[in-house]
């Protein structure tokens, strides 16, 4: 009778703390220095968000908006996956990106979810009041200074395999990102990519810096690392921070949605730094 009752206390416990650790969020902070930024964007405050997986039945934390708005960015960079898949409406969704839209332009582009979404909701997202970059670019305007902004979106094969069953995930080329979204402009060049998988890729191609997501910080993280990516492989490569690849910095945001565990819900804040191209980025 002692042991079922202590056996239910830890049950209890362990459900109370996952609750708990599903609730709370980090703030994490990233000051990136790069090559090449134009001098009128030196200071500029970028605030990433990516994997809500918003289902309109249960609606958003309004926490995230008020916590975006404190940081004070002066762009909001979306890098998908708001929604969940079998949205039928996009009341919640659309609601959640107004009020963060009032803060600094919103810049979106599709994660894998998004991509699996009925066409009618991909339309009725393309009407958000968020730039959405699915393989096109914009140039984003600094005093006089400016810097391009590309969105990558990938077909379903390369979150799910040919036969969407997890085996056989083509890897995305150079070429085929190139396809995509065509030869980088020479000038400072920022991707959106919902997939960090393809890393190479995006310093090959020539991206200075990389906003991705999707991974949700390895579901669980011990030791510092993520334990299960989204297509079921264990110790996934980029799972939370900032990873070098060339001169290619990529930023990685563990996410806001899906329960997790020892992983908590991140916002970050990336502060831009000029640095000459003598110093060390």
């Amino acid at each position: 009778m002692i042991a079922e009752i202590i056996l239910g206390i830890l049950i209890l416990s362990l459900i109370i703390f996952v609750i708990v650790e599903n609730r709370l969020y980090d703030i994490t902070r990233f000051r990136l220095k790069a090559k090449g930024l134009p001098q009128s964007f030196d200071g500029v405050k970028i605030a990433h968000l990516s994997d809500l997986h918003l289902k309109s039945s249960q609606g958003y934390d309004y926490k995230i908006v008020s916590m975006t708005r404190k940081l004070e960015p002066d762009y909001i960079f979306l890098t998908g996956d708001l929604i969940t898949r079998n949205q039928t409406e996009l009341k919640t969704q659309k609601e959640f990106i107004k009020y963060l839209s009032e803060i600094a332009p919103v810049y979106f582009v599709f994660g894998n979810h998004e991509n699996d979404a009925d066409e009618d909701i991909q339309k009725e997202l393309m009407d958000f009041p968020f730039t959405v970059l699915n393989n096109k670019c914009v140039s984003l305007e600094q005093g006089g200074d400016s810097v391009c902004l590309y969105g990558v979106n990938t077909s379903p094969e390369y979150y799910l395999g040919e036969n969407l069953d997890y085996k056989n995930i083509p890897f995305l080329t150079t070429d085929k990102l190139t396809e995509l979204i065509g030869e980088k402009k020479d000038m400072f060049n920022i991707l959106l990519s919902h997939n960090p998988k393809f890393l190479n890729s995006y310093s090959e191609w020539g991206s200075d810096l990389v906003f991705s997501g999707h991974v949700h910080g390895g579901a669980i993280r011990l030791f510092g690392k993520g334990i299960l990516s989204p297509e079921r492989k264990f110790f996934p490569p980029f799972t939370e921070g900032v990873y070098k690849c060339g001169k290619t910095q990529m930023v990685v945001s563990r996410g806001l949605g899906k329960l997790r565990l020892f992983n908590h819900r991140e916002i970050i804040i990336c502060t831009l730094v000029r640095c000459n191209t003598d110093e060390p980025s």
